[in-house]
């Protein structure tokens, strides 16, 4: 048989072995070397030159393991590993694989498109230890020896030179360029000079003085000034007569002939008067003239023409403003040179003089100017706000879709205030380290400025971020993927050592196992989980799960050891719940046989001990018998006689870690999830009502006083948002689903969200919403799940003073969307509203709003309003009446958390107790007060719709009637 090679341009077959060309020992020791795989694992045959001579022409590897996958000359199996050919040929002509494996002579072959083909036998293998060689040891002294030079510093990084932000802005004003507004069309009769500027700007302001220190001069005939009055006096003269030569030099630049003479009649009769003032006349007797209509006095006169010129300034610039705002409808460009900033904290730093003319600013996002704002000429924007803001925000989105994103930046930032929107503008338009910069420095959001770094590929300074934030593990990835493996495994040391310091035993053995590769630690610290209070099943699961992924594990021996030697009496039933899940996990005989017998034991003493609760726990074990399970629940289910409890008795459920100091919980679906802190760490509770529950945690250090609020929609997804009072930097926790929770939830506290205490909510698309008050607007903030911002939309908020509410308590206030509309309030204001501009508002008597919460109970939306005395209904579906209505006035504080535990029930907590209402047919009625031992934190919706669960501060549950039998 002639078989031959073929070639084609891909492999067609994995590469299991390698040709390496030469006769140098080394050189086949130094790319072995290269491959990290264990002498073991490979085989190796000298290859001759040909069938003539028997001079080396290479060495032939096969590998038991995974080949790099730059081999210069890999090669692939073929007749069941007996030949090997390249793997980018194939054999030709074909032929069947038995009809191959028959002509086959030696164990392997090789077939060498130069050499041709090369039997090898089981002795041919060739040892690589006898290609070194080890002379004797010279007798040489070597104790004179001395240190020569140390070596060069190993380089442990480079960075690529980056420009500082100053200069990246510099080379973007240079492209921008400016038109003075005086040079747009048709304006030209109405432009000024720096000169006329400068002038106009000191006229007003001697205007303004002159005006205030006429109004105070002093009045002889009504007080004794004295010598305090004659300067007074004096000095409010002269700078009227400066104003009035000012407006005269003005009169003449200006060729008006009519003012000139108006001004010169007005000096005139001024010098007059303080003549006849100064030389008075000899009094004579007049004869009484008849009475006339009183005309008011030169002073008069004098402060009314001062009030009109001041008016007139005015005037002039409001026309500015309504200029500018006709300005964008023409040229949004131009505009945006000479728009008015309407907010920031880092505004008036000062006051300039003022103006009737909008001066030019430049339209580029400047992250050196935002928080050394000089002095600014402060404009009375009260009835243009708006309007303002609306056209800036339509300017900001009309440069995002443009793809101008530093302009639309400088928008947020320097005319609207908006940082934390003109941050995440710059992140999108992938100007990251500006981004981050603006988080961390102006925000002081230093989780937001490390995830925007990762995203922009500044890996390194993202690593020190996280450092700083102490996520190491976080960090350590980092370093992986900058190719430091020594500084990733310090971090990932780091991060072992926080979590073992917070008692978390799984993620620290996960780490472990994972990141640092050493799962003998990581076993001994699951076995150490398994001995503590917090999350042992989790520890006893994870610890079987790593002994099962050893090649050819058998677990039954272990299972014998935790029983034997690691398992007390109050962890048997812990233990049988993992067996139950390890052997439909692992279905092996033998651990199936050893789990059984220790079932049996388990089982067996707690019915002797009258606990016939986990009988069903033995079908996991006898899968094969169809009738255990219905046997066992019929034992279980046989009437006995069961002690007598009141109708209102506390059925208290297993309590929580009295050791942590619970903030907040709520519940979602059947299942519920609480969170609290201890040792300034912050701890997750998730559990159900049949008393199993899940521990998590934290290990980013929480602030003393660090409030925590939790925000979820059942009807918008399995998300639930945590947001504290702090800027923390939490990693998204995933609870999965298990066989003791039907649904999975995720937990995360989102860097990219505004800060405390922006009301935050879910939407039905896996997005969020935030909504606050701006510019005596509602702005609302839109972010798809993975937190890139959508386009913004405002609606019009024009109670009251707008700004009054936007500074009220520090606490978030509920945000709700149901069926395109948002609901929420402001101090006494109930507000509803929709992108297209439909809304409405409601004024609830004096007070203020402390919380609204929705009715899970019924079809259409049903809303209660807590004030600090008053309970108010509303249903603002209702076609007819949709006002909120009183329903209850309360003799305790509606404070605390408010829930609805039914269609016709609603609960409230006070400091320390619970009151149970009933709704009635025009409002809620007491049903009954309990009283608490300690602080309640929530209230909890049970399974059971004759049931409600309130969680306390000290982590104690307590179950409580409805009914009011």
């Amino acid at each position: 048989m002639l078989l031959t090679l073929r070639y084609h341009e891909t492999a067609q077959r994995p590469a299991s072995a390698a040709f390496l060309r030469g006769a140098d020992p080394a050189a086949w020791l130094r790319e072995l070397s290269r491959w990290n795989l264990p002498a073991a694992q490979l085989t190796c045959y000298l290859v001759p030159e040909s069938i003539r001579s028997v001079q080396v022409a290479g060495l032939f590897v096969v590998a038991a393991g995974d080949l790099p996958a730059d081999v210069l000359e890999p090669y692939g199996r073929e007749a069941d590993g007996r030949l090997y050919v390249p793997v980018g040929a194939t054999l030709w002509p074909a032929t069947a694989p038995g009809e191959l494996a028959g002509a086959l002579l030696w164990p392997r072959q090789l077939l060498h498109p130069g050499i041709g083909l090369v039997g090898f036998d089981t002795a041919d293998e060739l040892d690589l230890a006898t290609l070194l060689d080890c002379p004797a040891s010279r007798p040489t002294d070597w104790s004179r020896a001395r240190p020569g030079l140390a070596p060069r510093p190993r380089l442990q990084q480079v960075r690529v030179l980056q420009p500082t932000v100053e200069e990246v802005v510099q080379s973007i004003q240079e492209e921008v360029g400016t038109v003075p507004l005086a040079q747009l069309p048709g304006l030209a009769d109405d432009q000024t000079g720096p000169l006329q500027t400068a002038f106009d700007n000191l006229r007003h302001w001697l205007l303004r003085v002159g005006a205030g220190l006429w109004r105070i001069r002093p009045r002889p005939l009504l007080i004794d000034w004295g010598f305090f009055g004659k300067v007074l006096g004096g000095a409010a003269l002269v700078l009227g007569v400066l104003a009035l030569m000012a407006l005269l030099f003005s009169a003449l630049g200006s060729h008006s002939v009519a003012g000139l003479i108006m001004l010169v009649v007005m000096l005139g009769r001024l010098f007059m008067r303080l003549l006849n003032e100064r030389s008075p006349a000899p009094t004579a007797p007049r004869r009484p003239a008849p009475a006339a209509p009183a005309r008011p006095g030169f002073g008069q006169r004098v402060e009314q023409w001062l009030n009109r010129r001041i008016h007139n300034l005015e005037q002039k610039r409001q026309n500015e403003i309504e200029r500018l705002l006709k300005l964008f409808g023409e040229s949004l460009e131009e505009a945006l040179k000479y728009a008015i900033p309407l907010g920031g904290p880092y505004q008036d730093r000062g006051r300039a003089p003022e103006s009737a003319r909008l001066g030019q600013r430049n339209t580029e996002f400047n992250l050196g100017r935002l928080g050394g704002g000089g002095r600014v000429d402060a404009w009375n924007l009260d009835s243009y706000r708006h309007s303002l803001s609306l056209r800036y925000r339509a300017a900001a989105t009309q440069e995002i879709n443009a793809g101008r994103f530093k302009k639309a930046a400088y928008i947020y930032a320097h005319l609207l205030g908006d940082y934390p929107a003109a941050a995440n503008t710059l992140e999108q338009g992938g100007f990251c380290r500006e981004a981050a910069a603006l988080y961390k420095d102006h925000l002081h959001n230093k989780p937001a400025a490390a995830k925007c770094l990762e995203n922009g590929g500044l890996l390194l300074e993202a690593a020190e971020l996280y450092a700083e934030l102490k996520e190491h593990e976080k960090a350590g990835d980092l370093h992986q993927r900058l190719a430091q493996p020594a500084l990733a495994a310090r971090h990932y040391e780091r991060g072992v050592a926080l979590l073992l310091d917070n008692h978390d035993h799984p993620a620290a053995a996960r780490l472990l196992a994972h990141k640092l590769v050493d799962t003998g630690r990581a076993q001994e610290v699951l076995l150490q989980g398994w001995a503590s209070p917090k999350q042992p099943e989790v520890c006893l699961r994870q610890y079987f799960d790593l002994l099962a992924a050893a090649p050819g594990a058998d677990l039954s021996a272990p299972v014998r050891t935790i029983f034997a030697e690691h398992t007390p009496r109050e962890r048997r039933v812990p233990l049988l719940r993992v067996l139950a899940t390890l052997s439909e996990k692992h279905p092996a005989p033998t651990l199936l046989s050893t789990a059984r017998d220790i079932a049996y034991e388990v089982v067996s003493t707690e019915a002797a001990a009258g606990n016939l609760a986990h009988l069903s726990l033995l079908r996991h074990f006898v899968p094969d018998d169809r009738l255990l399970a219905a046997d066992c629940g019929r034992f279980i289910s046989q009437p006995r006689a069961r002690p007598a409890t009141g109708p209102t008795a506390g059925l208290t459920t297993s309590p929580l870690d009295p050791t942590i100091h619970w903030k907040a919980a709520l519940t979602h679906r059947h299942q519920w999830v609480a969170v609290g802190v201890r040792d300034e760490r912050l701890h997750l509770a998730r559990g159900n009502w049949y008393g199993q529950v899940e521990y998590y945690s934290w290990i980013t250090p929480v602030p003393a006083g660090t409030e925590i609020v939790l925000v979820a929609d059942e009807q918008h997804g399995p998300r639930i948002i945590l947001r504290p009072s702090e800027q923390l930097s939490l990693e998204t926790k995933y609870l999965p689903q298990n066989k003791y929770f039907a649904e999975a939830l995720t937990v995360e506290c989102p860097s990219w969200l505004p800060p405390w205490p922006a009301r935050v909510c879910l939407l039905p698309d896996g997005g969020t919403a935030t909504a606050r008050l701006q510019n005596g607007n509602i702005v609302v903030e839109r972010y798809l799940a993975e937190g890139k911002r959508r386009v913004p939309f405002a609606h019009p908020f024009a109670e009251g003073n707008p700004d009054e509410y936007a500074n009220g308590r520090n606490w978030p206030a509920e945000l709700l969307y149901r069926d395109g509309m948002y609901y929420s309030y402001w101090q006494h204001w109930l507000v509803c509203w929709a992108e297209d501009g439909r809304g409405r508002t409601h004024q609830l008597p004096d007070g203020e709003i402390l919380q609204l919460v929705p009715s899970p109970y019924t079809p259409k939306l049903q809303l209660a309003i807590a004030m600090q005395e008053d309970l108010f209904n509303w249903e603002p579906t209702q076609p007819i009446s949709n006002e909120p209505l009183p329903a209850f006035l309360s003799t305790y504080s509606l404070a605390g958390n408010l829930q609805f535990v039914g269609p016709e029930h609603l609960v409230v907590l006070d400091d320390s107790c619970v009151a149970l209402l009933r709704w009635e047919e025009k409002g809620y009625d007491e049903v009954r007060l309990i009283e608490l031992k300690s602080t309640p934190v929530a209230v909890l919706a049970t399974r059971d719709r004759q049931q409600f669960a309130v969680l306390e501060e000290s982590g104690h549950i307590s179950l409580h009637q409805i009914s009011d039998d």
